[in-house]
């Protein structure tokens, strides 16, 4: 099996999600195991590199449900993992600056917004020209030969940096909603002209590494969520023009393909089978969930939450995934479902359910049978991810997946 069964009992009313101080020591024990590990890493990326550690405890530093010397003291963690993140840059290949993930705009990002918490405004300054670099890259259709538009090292996912940074810098500084609409009109214009070459039914479609995949990772659900979270979705959408209608339908397709379980299918090629065992946030149900959910405040369509709720259901019976603590595909991931449903709905079950996944990050038959992953102390599959995911359970009201937030984007 791919997960663990379930252990624990469904909300009835009367349960009650973990206390603060339960969670604040599995956050302890997983900063141990980082530092155990962190010095293993040579990859300076967001993915399994270093920068992903400097944005744990950047998160730390940010909590206002940590005590104050501790938010200090990830301060200064977070400026030492992301400067030898910066001795880790990749000097080779122009794509690598527009990738947020796994190239050097994600480490740019970073390291402006510590640099912004810590005063140092020059280093800002260094950093936002650094990560500027590839807004010029992404005005190419094909600048990738992986792939141009996806999350991981595509249009998508520097997007979704934009958007990270205008978060946390000052008006003064933000990214121009005009630079945003550029790139937004390049992913568009790539979907539409791969989709007409392969005649396929939907309007926009974006390929990754010869395939046409559907989830988060690689896939179309992020590359349409990028652009639902863009200046092309503010205002009154009463009528939309055509850009709109286009994404809008390719959404809409996306759902049509929704299994009865809740989940997705991994790709194109795979949507007529019935039984997609991938339940990860980089494929399946808990990653493509946030552009339902985004889809679901900006067009207020049930149609949209009801899809969420059903991602939350397949999440709830087979989300305790044996790949370990995290956010790609692992438990904190798929935790990560069960805030943002609390978000959407208030539903203190939701709230419940993301409490008995962050119990099981300490779980004794999961500490024993769970995959060890591969890169331990990383973002996306290890011990930062799961701290993270624990940071957001001490306030879940602003809780939110990296770099997915569907809630407070500042364009």
């Amino acid at each position: 099996m791919r997960h663990f069964l379930n252990p624990y009992p469904d909300y009835d009313g009367t349960q009650q999600a973990d206390t603060n101080n339960e969670i604040r020591k599995i956050i302890d024990w997983y900063i141990q195991s980082i530092r155990k590990n962190e010095n293993s890493s040579r990859d300076g990326a967001l993915y399994v590199g270093t920068s992903g550690i400097a944005y744990a405890y950047l998160k730390l530093h940010q909590s206002r449900k940590i005590e104050e010397a501790k938010t200090q003291e990830s301060l200064l963690c977070a400026k030492l993992s992301i400067d030898k993140a910066k001795t880790l840059i990749r000097k080779s290949k122009p794509e690598d600056s527009a990738s947020l993930l796994c190239g050097n705009a994600g480490i740019y990002a970073v390291s402006l917004v510590i640099n912004h918490c810590a005063g140092n405004l020059q280093e800002c300054q260094k950093d936002l020209e650094k990560f500027l670099e590839g807004n010029a890259v992404c005005q190419k259709i094909n600048f990738n030969k992986y792939g141009s538009d996806e999350i991981l090292f595509g249009r998508a996912g520097y997007l979704s940096g934009i958007y990270w940074l205008n978060q946390h810098l000052p008006s003064s500084q933000r990214i121009s909603g005009a630079i945003i609409t550029k790139i937004c009109d390049v992913i568009i214009e790539s979907g539409i002209q791969y989709s007409k070459r392969h005649k396929l039914n939907v309007p926009l479609m974006w390929e990754c590494y010869g395939d046409q995949y559907l989830g988060a990772a690689h896939g179309v659900s992020a590359i349409l969520q990028m652009l639902l979270e863009s200046p092309l979705f503010a205002g009154n959408l009463e009528k939309m023009n055509e850009k709109q209608n286009l994404v809008k339908a390719s959404v809409d397709g996306l759902l049509q393909m929704q299994g009865h379980d809740g989940n997705f299918p991994c790709t194109m090629e795979n949507a007529r089978e019935t039984d997609h065992k991938l339940v990860h946030w980089c494929h399946g149900a808990p990653g493509v969930v946030y552009l339902m959910a985004k889809a679901y405040l900006i067009f207020k369509e049930q149609k949209y939450l009801k899809s969420c709720l059903k991602c939350g259901e397949l999440v709830w019976n087979k989300g305790l995934l044996r790949k370990g603590p995290g956010i790609c595909h692992g438990v904190s991931g798929n935790g990560y479902v069960f805030l943002l449903l609390y978000r959407l709905t208030n539903d203190l079950k939701h709230l419940y359910r993301a409490s008995c996944f962050a119990k099981f990050l300490i779980n004794a038959d999961f500490k024993e049978h769970a995959r060890p992953p591969d890169n331990p102390s990383t973002l996306y599959e290890g011990y930062a991810g799961a701290i993270c995911f624990l940071i957001d359970m001490l306030e879940p009201n602003k809780a939110t997946f990296p770099f997915m937030d569907v809630f407070d984007v500042k364009c």
